[in-house]
């Protein structure tokens, strides 16, 4: 896992300079349609990813986005009536049968549909009209961590070929270097950190909440540690209740994403007793510092790639095998 989470950067790098005509073709295609509604298929870190889709796309197209729960298709039975919609189907292996089963029926319903994916030859794959790779390699972790930078690149690459959104694609030209020094600045960070931790919040705001639920899932999954993730407007509704001294706040507090909030949320969480930890710009003076972001809007992928290779190495600090995590028996979790 920290092999691959500080190896991501460079995949990125890589994956920047594939299939250029494809996103400009994609591209084309939805201001073509112009479509009124936008569904993600995902599960797991996938679907963390999709949530950064439900709020790039809308701040930069106006389109909204939500999920497409798999099991409306696999369970219900349910048609779906997609004419003049996308759908973007998300997965790292392609071939989780849910998955390729919920792309058909909305391809049957009549929306365009696309893949983003890390084996192209998948059968997900060949089930879109549009098929883009996330390029991120093998990744012989359990535990993905280069693939989901890869599939956020990629849904920031979708939104900016179709707004032809120039500042986020001169950003995506910077990411590359931003993420290098965010995954230097996680590989330094107190591996001992999380001992004694047993419950966490990861709370955020708007384009940062991807990245909370995805860290979230990282904490249990590597770590054993119960963590859960919030927006910090839903905080406020009653989960803070069990907030104690025996809590652990992540809170990411991004640029142009409620940061001012998030920060707030923190220091009532910390007044409740919580030890709490802050991921934010340097100028607000965080726990861990953020390299600054070529674009605001990418601001959640260099966040995702400073915590990575912590977790990694505060895993092993609890005695845990990050990479092979007890109860995920392989890289390929296949659901119905």
């Amino acid at each position: 896992m920290l092999l691959e989470s500080m190896d991501a950067p460079n995949r990125v790098e890589a994956m920047l300079g594939l299939e250029t005509e494809s996103y400009a073709e994609l591209g084309r295609r939805l201001r073509a349609i112009e479509p009124s509604f936008v569904g993600t298929i995902a599960r797991g870190s996938s679907d963390h990813a999709a949530g950064y889709a439900k709020y790039l796309i809308p701040q930069c197209t106006g389109r909204v986005v939500a999920s497409i729960p798999p099991s409306i298709v696999t369970v219900l039975d349910s048609r779906l009536e997609l004419n003049d919609a996308f759908v973007l189907a998300l997965s790292q292996s392609g071939g989780s049968p849910d998955i390729l089963a919920t792309l058909e029926r909305a391809r049957a319903g009549g929306a365009l549909t696309a893949s983003l994916v890390n084996q192209p030859g998948s059968l997900l794959a060949k089930a879109a009209e549009l098929s883009l790779s996330q390029g991120a390699g093998e990744e012989k972790s359990i535990t993905a961590t280069k693939s989901v930078l890869c599939t956020l690149t990629g849904i920031a690459r979708i939104a900016a070929a179709w707004a032809e959104d120039r500042a986020l694609n001169q950003g995506l030209l910077k990411l590359p270097g931003a993420l290098r020094q965010a995954a230097s600045i996680g590989a330094e960070i107190d591996e001992q950190l999380l001992k004694g931790v047993s419950h966490a919040f990861v709370i955020s705001r708007g384009l940062g909440y991807g990245a909370s639920t995805e860290l979230a899932l990282k904490f249990k999954e590597t770590c054993g540690i119960h963590a859960e993730a919030f927006s910090t407007a839903e905080l406020r509704h009653g989960p803070r209740e069990i907030v104690d001294r025996n809590f652990l706040v992540i809170a990411l507090a991004l640029p142009g994403s409620g940061e001012s909030d998030v920060l707030q949320a923190a220091g009532e969480m910390r007044a409740q007793g919580a030890r709490v930890l802050t991921v934010a710009q340097a100028s607000q003076k965080p726990d861990f510092a953020l390299p600054e972001a070529p674009d605001f809007r990418l601001a959640p992928l260099l966040a995702l790639q400073l915590v990575y290779p912590w977790i990694a190495r505060a895993a092993v600090a609890l005695g845990r095998n990050p990479d092979k995590p007890k109860t995920l028996a392989g890289k390929v979790i296949k659901t119905t």
